[in-house]
């Protein structure tokens, strides 16, 4: 590359990245309010806190890396056109087009990093954070469970213990009645006794140990056994109403939207979401293409309005241009 593409490059990135981090920020302020202070009231660790926040951020990404480019085009040619540096341009015999090379490579590697985190890094954050909430939603039992305090969230199930470690892992003196059967409604005492959570099949038990096991059926017949080990399997969808369901559009990849497009087809169903999901996998990354030819047509100019002027402008050829993307879809 010559002097001066590296030149017109050096004075891009500087407005592209602090677009892209007011950008990103302003999209992902309203997910981190509301995710984040679920999770803080369920007692969650900073660290998973933070690890789920972070997984927002590709989301935000992908619509933000556009935008970036094309408010970074309007304010570096702006400042470039203000300060007379096309006029000495032109007047060494380079045209408008000849700065489309510079242009062509940042744009070209900003619809690239767009394309990797749509095709990528979006699905699987997406079903990384949803298996982060989904965890935190089944363990809070264990959270909200204290010591000599009845537990009734469970339907249909009273849960006391007489001692809530502080380490974790389980709890003493366990007492459990169980009246979901009407017919042979029991009582679980145990002395050890805790929550099990198998995700692969989304699955909830309480698993209790070394304890006895009283029930009685219709006819008053009292039963007593004793086990050292007994599963009392939970509902999750009545537990747990919000557990993971199965990955959605956005939690798929190119390849697997299609997949699921020609199993709905052949089943009879629309895939629209589905079809509408790739095509945007491939619309929103050609916009950073789109955006720079639109950047260097209006920053390469006389104006005298100056950066606010630029960044007004970007933000309507921004609205042009998603507005219609998301409403069409919805309508």
């Amino acid at each position: 590359m010559k002097i001066i593409d590296r030149y017109v490059i050096r004075q891009l990135l500087p407005p592209i990245l602090l677009g892209l981090l007011v950008f990103t920020f302003v999209l992902i302020i309203p997910q981190i309010k509301e995710h984040a202070e679920s999770f803080i009231a369920k007692g969650v660790s900073p660290g998973i806190v933070l690890q789920a926040m972070l997984l927002l951020v590709p989301q935000a990404l992908a619509l933000t890396i556009p935008m970036s480019l094309l408010l970074g085009l309007l304010i570096a040619f702006t400042r470039l056109s203000s300060d007379r540096e096309f006029v000495a341009m032109q007047a060494c015999g380079m045209s408008l087009a000849r700065l489309l090379r510079p242009v062509g490579v940042v744009s070209v590697l900003c619809a690239g990093a767009t394309f990797y985190v749509w095709a990528v890094v979006v699905p699987d954050s997406n079903q990384r954070f949803r298996e982060i909430a989904f965890n935190v939603v089944a363990q809070r039992a264990e959270y909200k469970i204290r010591s000599r305090i009845f537990f009734d969230d469970f339907p249909n199930l009273v849960l006391w213990v007489r001692d809530v470690p502080a380490a974790g892992g389980g709890w003493n003196g366990v007492f459990i009645s169980d009246t979901r059967s009407t017919s042979a409604p029991a009582v679980y005492l145990a002395r050890r006794g805790r929550v099990s959570i198998d995700r692969a099949r989304q699955r909830i038990e309480l698993v209790l140990e070394d304890g006895t096991h009283h029930s009685s059926n219709v006819n008053g017949e009292y039963e007593v056994s004793q086990f050292d080990r007994i599963w009392v399997t939970l509902d999750p969808a009545t537990v747990f109403p919000r557990a993971m369901p199965p990955r959605g559009p956005n939690e798929l990849t190119i390849a697997e939207l299609r997949a699921r497009v020609a199993d709905m087809e052949k089943r009879g169903e629309s895939p629209h979401q589905e079809l509408i999901t790739i095509h945007r996998k491939w619309s929103i990354p050609v916009a950073c293409l789109v955006f720079g030819l639109i950047g260097i047509a209006l920053g390469a100019t006389n104006r005298r309005d100056g950066a606010m002027g630029s960044f007004a402008i970007g933000l309507v050829v921004i609205f042009a241009y998603y507005i219609p993307m998301y409403l069409g879809p919805s309508l």
